[in-house]
């Protein structure tokens, strides 16, 4: 029975023998780079390269634990992440070095979201995976995990100096300008790159304030100010700006046009001409649909006065009230006629 349970000794040795060359090839064997990032963006003046020669600290060599190699098996997305798409990208220049750039933290913070979820390692691990999956050159990689890693450290010491400013009387320039010069100490000229744009954004923020608190100036030298301000903004910031505040200044130019006595054709005419013939459709069944929520909350209104002037008991006239409110208006509307009841009381108030 002994004798069945043995490999002939042949045999063994030339299994032995057969792994111990896969694992020496494979180990002797280099692994290939990966080909090159399928879109490729030239070097840009904002987010500078890694590659090149700067004064900074210094940064410890990835851990062998970053080559993919040894990558670890990850568990399932976090509850907040799943059913998501990764934010931000990786890039690199012409020559195969990484770009820094607010795309980049993008990409970091998209995972650090997850931070209460799941512990810093496996969250720097899973940022690691994502880097890996772009196939990025090979000094591209190591540069991604420099950078990444000041990043973190970065994110430590703000949360300390947060927690250290609470009791200090800082205004929000001091503020900003303290944060500035903590990105510069701990990632050194790639803070320009991962934050550079929001600098300049956060800038232009606070001179905004000072602008609408200096009683000294007129209206006119004031929103002169302003837009001399508003072109030092990034033009990305101004476009995406520019668009979210179209809505509003179209509501303020037809309502000058309505109180200058323009008619209903008159404004159709002008929606026609500045946002088009689709956006005008749109409008115009915004309107219809103002219109009629108007009209109901003025007779609910109505209904609800008469009420109050024919119940004398207190409770049974709340009830009443309430079930009108019920009858008339759903959910989402009852929670919209109480906040313009409370707009309306506060307006009343003394």
């Amino acid at each position: 029975m002994k004798n069945r349970a043995v490999i002939p000794v042949a045999a063994l040795c030339a299994l032995l023998g057969a792994g111990v060359f896969s694992w020496w090839k494979a180990r002797a064997t280099p692994t290939p780079p990966g080909p090159a990032v399928s879109a490729v963006s030239p070097p840009v003046p904002s987010a500078p390269r890694v590659g090149t020669p700067a004064l900074r600290r210094a940064v410890p060599t990835a851990a062998p634990a970053d080559t993919p190699s040894a990558a670890p098996a990850l568990l399932p997305l976090p509850g907040s992440l799943q059913d998501t798409e990764e934010d931000g990208s990786a890039q690199v220049d012409a020559s195969g070095h990484l770009v820094v750039s607010a795309d980049l933290r993008r990409l970091f913070d998209y995972y650090l979201s997850a931070m209460g979820e799941e512990g810093l390692p496996v969250i720097r691990e899973r940022i690691l995976a994502s880097l890996r999956a772009k196939n990025l050159p090979a000094s591209a990689m190591e540069e991604a995990v420099r950078v990444l890693d000041d990043y973190l450290a970065y994110r430590d010491a703000a949360r300390a100096f947060a927690a250290n400013q609470r009791s200090t009387e800082l205004d929000v320039g001091a503020r900003l300008e303290s944060l500035r010069e903590l990105r510069r100490e701990h990632l050194g000229p790639w803070a320009e790159g991962l934050f550079g744009d929001e600098e300049r954004v956060d800038a232009v923020s606070v001179e905004r304030m000072k602008l609408q608190q200096d009683t000294t100036l007129s209206p006119e030298e004031r929103e002169r100010r302003i837009a001399a301000l508003d072109e030092q903004l990034p033009a990305e910031h101004r476009a995406s700006r520019d668009e979210a505040l179209r809505p509003l200044r179209q509501q303020a130019v037809e309502r000058e046009l309505v109180e200058s006595g323009a008619s209903a054709e008159d404004l159709r005419q002008h929606r026609l001409a500045t946002v088009g013939a689709e956006a005008t459709e749109r409008l115009e069944a915004l309107d219809r649909e103002e219109a009629e929520w108007k009209r109901r909350l003025a007779e609910f209104r109505s209904r609800r006065e008469t009420l109050g002037q024919s119940e004398p008991n207190p409770a049974a006239r709340q009830a009443a009230v309430q079930r009108l409110l019920f009858d008339s208006f759903t959910p989402e509307e009852r929670l919209r006629v109480e906040a313009l009841d409370a707009i309306d009381a506060a307006a009343g108030a003394p």
